[in-house]
């Protein structure tokens, strides 16, 4: 378990402030990791471990989940605000690389859009904007997405574990526990209120070097493939934000690909960064 590998990180008394644990303190440089929605800090488990030895890493519990259920969801917008006001406070030179998945990657994005000077580079993965079709559509009824996902979550723990193998997860016992409990309707609600209003536009204000990732298994390609396509195309200044941002699918990763791959997760997140060749499942779009 990440608790038991690492140390406790800051916890504020302030109710507005989000939990989160700081690890590899003495590393210079900063990565923080954003969840995904009904997840946690937890998600990062198996990720965190190749990342500590060489990075400072944040890992937050966004608004509505876990640690941070005192604080409501509002939107995607005010929660990219408090990322923010996050790494100016604790990560190292008031500046981050920033990894999102799902949720946490349409956080990213919006943290990149608002408060450049804070992103180093921006790393997303299943968090393109949802176009016309069944994505959008059922976004747009957010009981429904509860209901089927309440439906998985609450399943009977071994039936919920054959599921699991049999799609491809690795075992994720504590982090489960909590998904059940950041089960809330409420949230997805305004979750996915925040999430529609998102548009191929928007990528194109994104003030960053970026990696946009497709879980080939689950993720849209193709969306991806735009998202791609409008960073090459950004009215920004300095080309190379435009010619080194990148589109990329793999191939066999599901849409929470850093439950199935850790490792390569890890393996991507460490070559953009540095940038030095990406693992050879990464292929562009």
């Amino acid at each position: 378990m990440l608790e038991q590998r690492t140390r406790r990180g800051h916890i504020s008394l302030d109710p507005s402030s989000l939990f989160f644990l700081s690890l590899g303190d003495h590393n210079p440089t900063t990565i923080i990791l954003l969840h995904g929605g009904l997840s946690c800090h937890l998600e990062w488990s198996e990720v965190v471990p190749h990342l500590v030895g060489r990075y400072h890493v944040l890992l937050p519990d966004l608004p509505s989940h876990s640690a941070s259920r005192h604080i409501k969801l509002v939107s995607i917008e005010d929660v990219a605000d408090r990322v923010a006001e996050l790494i100016r406070t604790h990560a190292h030179g008031s500046r981050a690389h920033v990894v999102g998945l799902s949720m946490g990657g349409f956080i990213a994005q919006r943290l990149a859009i608002e408060h450049p000077s804070l992103v180093s580079s921006l790393f997303v993965t299943g968090a393109e904007p949802y176009r016309e079709g069944i994505r959008l559509t059922v976004a747009h009824y957010p009981a429904f997405v509860f209901c089927v996902v309440w439906l998985i979550l609450f399943l009977p723990d071994w039936l919920y574990w054959i599921y699991a193998s049999w799609i491809g997860f690795r075992r994720h016992e504590a982090l489960l526990v909590e998904m059940r409990k950041n089960c809330r309707l409420e949230m997805l609600r305004n979750e996915f209120a925040s999430i529609v209003r998102y548009k191929v536009s928007h990528v194109k204000r994104i003030q960053a070097r970026t990696i946009t990732v497709a879980g080939g298994k689950q993720d849209d390609v193709a969306g991806t493939a735009l998202v791609g396509d409008a960073l090459r195309h950004r009215a920004i200044e300095g080309s190379e934000l435009r010619s080194m941002s990148r589109a990329v699918v793999v191939h066999q990763a599901l849409h929470a690909w850093n439950l199935q791959f850790p490792a390569l997760f890890a393996a991507g997140i460490l070559a953009w960064i540095e940038n030095t060749a990406l693992p050879e499942a990464f292929h562009d779009i």
